[in-house]
């Protein structure tokens, strides 16, 4: 479990890189790096933010959510829109992912004694869902059709929410809700990946042709 908390976003960052045709980070990705760092530090040092209350109500919602997957998700998109002006970085996907490597490798440390696998596990993919599937809406938003950006607007909403509440869903040994979500939450992540797939096969024929 901690092989795969430590490696599943690097491994994922590859493969979207290998299948992305957008171009590289430059100095970006190095500004990832380091902003990200930053963020794991800070958040190692005075984190949580919010205290988990007792019980399964909604201060421990709130906690799930600012602490451990939606804010951390979220954060490195905020920074993105931030350095938009000075052009230093144009990949926002790739730029998300390495922001979120750095925390996740401090977040095993801290997670060592309890060896939970919700934690382990759930929130690296959890993150990664939200990374991509808010990139993906970015994507459609840019593209300026009204159909597409109504379905990003709706998508960047519940995203969030729903990755927080699955999360929240397994904590309060609730499988059945926490796999729906589970799935709800990697529905635009999946997507996403599978348009990028089949924009780069479409690129690979007409080159051959």
């Amino acid at each position: 479990m901690k092989l795969f908390c430590l490696l599943w976003i690097p491994f994922f960052y590859l493969f979207w890189s290998s299948i992305s045709s957008d171009e590289g980070l430059d100095s970006g990705g190095l500004w990832a790096l380091l902003l990200g760092s930053i963020y794991a530090v800070v958040v190692f040092f005075f984190g949580p933010f919010i205290k988990e209350g007792g019980g399964f109500g909604y201060s421990r919602w709130l906690s799930i959510s600012v602490d451990l997957v939606s804010v951390p998700a979220l954060a490195p998109f905020v920074v993105f829109t931030l350095f938009l002006p000075f052009r230093v970085c144009r990949d926002v996907t790739r730029f998300t992912l390495l922001w979120l490597i750095p925390d996740m490798l401090i977040r095993i440390i801290t997670w060592n004694v309890r060896n939970d696998p919700i934690q382990l596990i759930l929130v690296p993919i959890l993150r990664t869902a939200i990374a991509m599937g808010i990139s993906g809406c970015i994507r459609l938003v840019i593209r300026g059709k009204v159909l597409g950006i109504i379905t990003a607007s709706l998508v960047l909403l519940a995203l969030p929410f729903a990755a927080s509440s699955c999360y929240w869903f397994f904590f309060c040994q609730r499988p059945r809700e926490g796999f729906i979500l589970l799935a709800i939450t990697l529905t635009p992540m999946l997507l996403h990946c599978a348009f990028q797939l089949s924009k780069g096969f479409v690129k690979s024929v007409k080159a051959n042709q």
